[in-house]
This record gives structure tokens, C-alpha cells and sequence, in this order.
């Protein structure tokens, strides 16, 4: 392994250590869909895992209010097309885009309609934050191609969202994805934790071709293939069919959805008006709190809740902390704020519903599974599952039920690095042992950085 990475760092001259440590520790990437199997598919639900939101202190700062549109409306000049092009991605045109072109404009040109209208209500909002986190703005095309905008769309991959993120990837990024909420489906949150991510990538390749076919396959996958083909060209590496199928034809796609997209009227598209996506404000209510409550107690409608919050797929506030963030319509958000300290008064008793009792409890211990194997199952460490159970010693016996629910699970929280940090001294702070802190975040080495976020026990 060691030789593996050192070897990599000759290859790829230009990373830096930090960059090389996120390389490590990161996964597959997010998985887009075919692009004959877009359409409307049902909510993801993830298994049971609480994981708190590390997105509300960027999006309590972010103005949230839909900005100008940054990339050319229809009918801008070509030179200021060209201008806004060159001045972010630079832009291609080769036999393999050209196809793609074709396939958007002759093949199937109703899926390029429906893409381009239905994101013409989210361009705003997206491109605001793609410039407020200084990515390109034409990422936004990005989004097309992943998911043609559809808010709920899931992969065979189990991918969701407009950003496609699976469930790996968008808890890394910040996202809180469990049986009670899944902030994939949240506009806001998942378009920022998609801008750090591609943000994070093009730091790794300094390439945002190679950042966006790491977005595709996954960071390590476009690591060996450089290495493997001894380049850092994309066309070259598609060239030597060093990369998967599907990411040599994701960027010509990209490209053609930029093309396009910058200028439909010339491709033959005309978008009909859509309705402006309303301004919006985060506001912190106690949890766990049905939605309805909180608007009768408010006045808001509940169905304008319902459709700002999506994520919250149990239409009520997470079990497991407190408060937490939802999205409240901006000229309404006064009307919540002056109700919110009184909404203790209704927080739900999770046990009594009928989502609590439908989640599993308990675990059937089998032949050759250890309190080991079976802690990093539910996202539990040993300490933990032992507390849990009254278990004095680490033996267990196979058809033994062993409490899953009840735990700490319910109250996992985050830490993020601070420089001059190491894993003894968070495991000591949370009271854990770095094994433990280890096991829990899947560490097969001890160096971490500054930064990162890691999964520990909570202290309440």
C-alpha cells in the first residue's frame, strides 16, 4: 500500500500531501444515470444511522436568496458565451462530443426539453453556489447529466438526488442520511457538499476533467489510471480505454449539455417559463417535531413545508439532537422564529410511532460473528454494544439477540480535525479508545489531518 501511494505521488506531481490524504481516504464517487432512464423515481430511505448535520453553519452564513443567473441567457451574445465558457471549463469540441450533441438534439431531443426546463426553476440557486464556493458555474450542467434535475431520482447504484451522491460519499460530505431524513434530497445541502466534493477533486487532479471523471468512477479508479496510462489527459486516457465506459462518454456529455445549455435557441430548444423557486431561510426548531405542528403553530402552510423540506422523510424533525435546520419561506421566516422556543411542547415520543417500532431493535447473532463484526454493522463501537447489552466480556454465542436500538447510534455526532490533533487525543475526549475510533471510521492507518470529519461517540 505504502508503495502504491508513493508511486502515485510520482505520477501525479502536482497533489499535495493534504490532497494525497483525502485520496486515501475517500471512496468510490457518486454514480450518474443512463440517460435514457431519467425520469421521477420514489425517495431513497437509508438504514437507521443518525449522522448530524455538518452543512447548517455554511448555510446559516450563505445568503439564500436566488442570485442573478451567471451563466448567458438565451440570446446573449456568442462572444460573451464564449468568454463566460473559457473564463471556467474549457470547452472541446471533438468527434466524441459532437455525438452527444446529436443524441440531445436529434436522438432525443424531449429529454434535453425536460432537462433544460425543469432546471431552469434551481439555475439560479445552484449557480449562486457554485460561484459562492468558487467552482465553475457551468458544474451546473453537471447536475443535468446526473440527474436531469429530478429531485428524488435514484441509480441502480442506490445514487440520489440531483447530484447523484451515494450514501458513502454524502455522509463524508456532511450529509445526514438515515432512516428519518435523507439531505440528499435537499437542494441546498447536497448542491453544497457537491461543491466541496468537486472542489476537493480538482485540488487532487488539477484537472476538472479528471475531477469530474473522478465524480463518475471514484477517486482511486482515475488514480490508476493515470498511473496505468501515464498521463493526466483525459482524451488520452479515454484514448487507451484506461477508463471505464461510462466516464469516457461522461465528459462529452458534459460538454454537450454546456453547448447546449449556453445557447438552446440555436440547438432548436425553447423553454417555456417556469415558476421562480421561492427565497428561502434556515431556521432552527426542536427535534423531533412534526412538520403540521410546526405549522399550526406558525401559521405557514404546511404543504409549502412539506415541499421546502423533502428530506425529511418522516415529515418531522430527526430523532437524536435537539434542533435542527429546516427551510422556511424567507417573508414567513419571523412567524417560525417567534414560535420556535415553544415548540417543545410537541416534540414527538419516537418509541410510540409506528417508524420506531417498524425499525429493527435487535440483532440474531450467527455462526462466527463477534461483537467486532457486529458493531461495525450498526455504526456502534464495542463499548457501545456492551452498555447496551450488560455484557461483561467480548463472548458471544451464536443464536444469542443482541439490542441493536437504544444505543449511542441514536446520538452519533462529528468531529472535525483541528491541526495539532491525533486520534488518542479525540478518542480520550469522547471516551473512547483510538481502536474503537478507528473501527468506527474504518481507519486502517493512524494519520489523519486536518479537517477531516470523523464519526465519534457522543459525550451527551
Amino acid at each position: 500500500m505504502h508503495f502504491c501511494y508513493s508511486k502515485a505521488i510520482q505520477e501525479i506531481s502536482k497533489l499535495s500531501k493534504v490532497s494525497i490524504f483525502l485520496l486515501a481516504l475517500t471512496g468510490s464517487a457518486c454514480q450518474s444515470l443512463d440517460p435514457n432512464s431519467f425520469d421521477e423515481h420514489p425517495g431513497y430511505v437509508g438504514d437507521l444511522e443518525v449522522v448530524p448535520d455538518e452543512i447548517d453553519e455554511v448555510l446559516t452564513s450563505q445568503a439564500l436568496n436566488p442570485k442573478p443567473n451567471m451563466i448567458p441567457p438565451i440570446g446573449a451574445e456568442e462572444d460573451e458565451i464564449n468568454k463566460v465558457i473559457k473564463e471556467g471549463i474549457p470547452v472541446e469540441v471533438n468527434e466524441e462530443v459532437e455525438k452527444w450533441i446529436h443524441f440531445f438534439t436529434v436522438k432525443r431531443p424531449d429529454l434535453m426539453q425536460r432537462y433544460l426546463e425543469r432546471g431552469e426553476r434551481y439555475k439560479p440557486m445552484i449557480v449562486s453556489l457554485l460561484r459562492d464556493h468558487g467552482v465553475p458555474t457551468e458544474l451546473y450542467y453537471l447536475a443535468l447529466i446526473e440527474s436531469g434535475f429530478t429531485k428524488t431520482a435514484r441509480s441502480h447504484a442506490g445514487a440520489v438526488g440531483i447530484w447523484q451522491f451515494i450514501r458513502g460519499t454524502g455522509r463524508r460530505y456532511g450529509l445526514r442520511i438515515d432512516h428519518y431524513v435523507d439531505e440528499r434530497i435537499d437542494l441546498h445541502r447536497s448542491t453544497i457538499a457537491a461543491t466541496i466534493y468537486l472542489n476537493d477533486l480538482h485540488n487532487i487532479f488539477d484537472s476538472w476533467y479528471l475531477a469530474m471523471a473522478a465524480y463518475n468512477a471514484g477517486e482511486m479508479r482515475i488514480m490508476r489510471a493515470i498511473m496505468n496510462g501515464k498521463t493526466r489527459d483525459f482524451w488520452e486516457l479515454a484514448r487507451q480505454r484506461k477508463l471505464p465506459r461510462e466516464t469516457m462518454n461522461y465528459i462529452p456529455k458534459f460538454l454537450a449539455a454546456v453547448i447546449i445549455g449556453s445557447q438552446p435557441e440555436k440547438y432548436g430548444f425553447r423553454l417555456n417559463p417556469q415558476p421562480a423557486m421561492q427565497s428561502i431561510a434556515p431556521i432552527n426548531v426542536a427535534a423531533p417535531v412534526k412538520l403540521s405542528d410546526i405549522a399550526n403553530a406558525s401559521g405557514v402552510s404546511y404543504g409549502t413545508l412539506r415541499e421546502l423540506n423533502p428530506h425529511l422523510l418522516k415529515k418531522m424533525t430527526p430523532p437524536g439532537m435537539k434542533q435542527y435546520q429546516i427551510w422556511v419561506p424567507e417573508d414567513e421566516k419571523h412567524a417560525v422564529t417567534a414560535i420556535s422556543n415553544d415548540l417543545s411542547k410537541y416534540l414527538v415520543n419516537v418509541r410510540s410511532t409506528p417508524e420506531y417500532r417498524g425499525t429493527r431493535r435487535y440483532h440474531r447473532v450467527r455462526r462466527g460473528e463477534t461483537l467486532s463484526s457486529i458493531s461495525r454493522k450498526y455504526g456502534m463501537t464495542i463499548r457501545e454494544l456492551k452498555k447496551l447489552n450488560r455484557l461483561r466480556s467480548n463472548r458471544i454465542y451464536a443464536g444469542t439477540r443482541i439490542r441493536i436500538a437504544g444505543s449511542s447510534q441514536a446520538q452519533a455526532t462529528k468531529y472535525r480535525v483541528r491541526r495539532g490533533d491525533n486520534l488518542y487525543a479525540i478518542a480520550k475526549r469522547f471516551g473512547m479508545t483510538v481502536r474503537e475510533l478507528k473501527r468506527l471510521n474504518r481507519l486502517s492507518r493512524n494519520t489523519i489531518y486536518a479537517g477531516q470529519v470523523l464519526r465519534v461517540a457522543s459525550r451527551g
